[in-house]
């Protein structure tokens, strides 16, 4: 995803609809000053973020995850039926 730059004095005028951008397109600006900047993100994907870096923040989930995106790079995965066995072919 795109980060748009933006110039914050332009922005204030313009707030309520980067605000509903944001919101409903899921966009993400970055407004900047003359000597800083800041990201305007929706509430939705501040937490999100914040959800993954704290999953994240688990050793063990951390590399069950690494192993698992190692696995699906070594083809070294199972098929659905594989794994239910009997449990998917009823269904």
């Amino acid at each position: 995803m795109m980060i748009e730059k933006l110039n914050i004095s332009n922005s204030q005028e313009d707030l309520q609809n980067l605000v509903k951008s944001v919101t409903e397109n899921n966009k993400i600006y970055e407004l900047q000053s003359d000597d800083d900047s800041a990201i305007l993100i929706s509430q939705k994907s501040y937490e999100s973020l914040q959800e993954t870096i704290e999953l994240l923040s688990i050793p063990q989930l951390r590399e069950s995850l690494q192993r698992s995106l190692q696995d699906i790079v070594n083809q070294e995965t199972y098929s659905f039926e594989e794994v239910l066995g009997e449990i998917a072919e009823k269904n």
